[in-house]
């Protein structure tokens, strides 16, 4: 598989092919992003830590105190598209390090926080910001190195999140009793400068001698073909095509362009579609040779609606949002995202109201990084074998159904030992859900809007961030328990379950059918 990218070169748009490596620098990349995850999605998962600090402190109740989780997480996921188009237009190198900069400021400016108000604006706004501008670009990356592999380097590359969460919790906590959560943030604020170091490793995916197609020559091949016309009309045209026609370099390069044409067309015939008979398919360029059957209808109705519709009030970058396979991902994902934020905030204020003490409380969430390890790598280099690489949407989906039911059942759970229980399965599923989620992407919309693609994805994480936390909060202040929080953060998440299989439901009938007509 090629990954086909864009730039600019002296002001025109050049197009390059690229083949990924599937190793090489791209080990780097995974390193760098691996870092990266543990800087931002450790370090937020973190912030839950702080909770309880912030809640006796500034005298807040539960709500109040959740904004400042809620408005980390909502703002690197409402930024991401920022991300994105600053790493397509400059480069992911220049803008993972310009996000650590911002991230590292933020952080430190809250260790001198005097009020909550100070904690959203520098915590919230600010380091949100610089997370956003360092994710996207760093998990874009992977995807842009690896394609045969692509779901075992997400798995290395996002268990820095389970990792980061194993390592840190417990630091954290430490820190926390030592100097205060204001000496903790401003440790943190060092620490999450890494950032700048992971920049550094983004170096861009160059081409290989023989691959790399330029417009740039197509077009100035067509221009020798035009001059030499136009020189032969201007004396008699018998002699001179006599002439020129054997000799003239320029015409005989009209005859590159049609060789360029044939090879496209050869390369497409040879493209095979794989057949998905479980979820969600990749987008399929369309057949040259479709494109020039001026006379069927079929060709035409495409036309008419892929490029017509979308490209016609979407900027090209963004052509895939009109894909019914990225609408059902994107509804899915606004359910998944309010499901997924509520537990991880308030697991420890759950475990310390039942009685658990403050080490064993972060003992939790350290549990719970080194299952989501597990459950990144497992699930990536299960999901890579070739038998289930056309069925990753299928495991995606259990994996989501699972978090739904850990999430019903926790209001059960009163001890310290069914915590941890909880802790392994859930963290293991959602280490599997998390590491599948650009590799779904890059199925449905394939590896040339990847960037795009996972900015929109992200972006559609925001708002549920920003609300879940403060309405969990809401309903522990006014009931008094977690039950309903939690509860109502399982259904969410069997509600994404539910729509991603009534998806690859009905898009099976349709294949079926589909196969009858042929046949008969």
């Amino acid at each position: 598989m090629t990954v086909s990218r864009e730039k600019l070169e002296g002001g025109r748009r050049v197009s390059e092919v690229t083949t990924p490596p599937e190793g090489g620098w791209g080990w780097m990349i995974v390193a760098g992003c691996f870092l990266a995850t543990i800087c931002i999605r450790a370090v937020t998962r973190c912030v839950s830590m702080f909770f309880v600090e912030f809640q006796l402190h500034f005298q807040k109740d539960y709500s109040t105190t959740a904004w400042i989780h809620s408005l980390v997480d909502s703002t690197t996921m409402l930024c991401a598209p920022l991300g994105s188009f600053l790493g397509h237009r400059l480069s992911c190198r220049a803008t993972v390090t310009l996000g650590g900069l911002l991230s590292s400021a933020g952080l430190v400016l809250s260790s001198v926080a005097s009020s909550l108000e100070h904690l959203y604006i520098s915590m919230g706004i600010l380091t949100g910001l610089g997370f956003a501008l360092s994710y996207t670009p760093s998990v874009a990356m992977v995807g842009r190195y690896f394609s045969d592999r692509k779901a075992l380097a997400y798995g290395i590359a996002l268990s820095g999140n389970g990792i980061g969460t194993f390592i840190l919790a417990p630091a954290v906590q430490l820190l926390i009793e030592r100097y205060s959560w204001r000496g903790a943030l401003l440790v943190l604020g060092g620490f999450v400068s890494n950032l700048c170091v992971c920049g550094a490793l983004m170096r861009p995916l160059g081409s290989k001698g023989g691959e790399r197609i330029l417009e740039k020559n197509m077009a100035n091949l067509e221009k020798d073909c035009i001059t030499a016309r136009l020189d032969s009309k201007n004396s008699k045209q018998e002699t001179l095509l006599r002439e020129i026609e054997p000799s003239n370099p320029k015409l005989s390069n009209c005859n590159i362009i049609e060789d360029f044409k044939c090879i496209t067309l050869k390369k497409a015939n040879n493209v095979k579609a794989k057949k998905d008979d479980s979820g969600l398919t990749e987008a399929k360029p369309l057949d040259p040779q479709k494109l020039d059957d001026a006379d069927s209808p079929s060709t035409k109705a495409l036309l008419d609606t892929e490029t017509s519709s979308s490209r016609r009030f979407l900027p090209e970058e963004f052509g895939f949002l009109l894909l019914p396979d990225f609408l059902f991902l994107s509804v899915s994902l606004l359910f998944l995202a309010y499901g997924c934020s509520t537990p991880v905030v308030y697991l420890v204020p759950y475990a310390l109201s039942v009685g658990v003490g403050y080490q064993e409380a972060a003992f939790l969430m350290s549990i719970f990084g080194v299952s989501g390890i597990v459950g990144n790598i497992t699930f990536g280099w299960i999901t890579d074998r070739k038998f289930l690489r056309s069925y990753r949407m299928l495991p995606y989906t259990v994996a989501i159904a699972m978090e739904g039911l850990c999430c019903m059942c926790l209001p059960l759970l009163n001890s310290f030992s069914l915590l941890v229980t909880f802790s392994m399965i859930y963290g293991y599923f959602d280490g599997a859900y998390v590491a599948l989620i650009p590799v779904v992407t890059s199925d449905v919309v394939g590896p040339t809007y990847m960037t795009c693609a996972l900015g929109v994805v992200y972006f559609l994480h925001a708002a549920p961030y920003l609300v879940s936390p403060p309405l969990g909060g809401w309903f522990v202040d006014k009931t008094g328990n977690y039950a309903a929080t939690f509860f109502i953060s399982g259904t969410s998440f069997m509600f994404s379950a539910v729509l991603l299989a009534a998806a690859m439901l009905v898009k099976r009938c349709q294949r079926n059918k589909a196969n009858s007509a042929s046949q008969l």
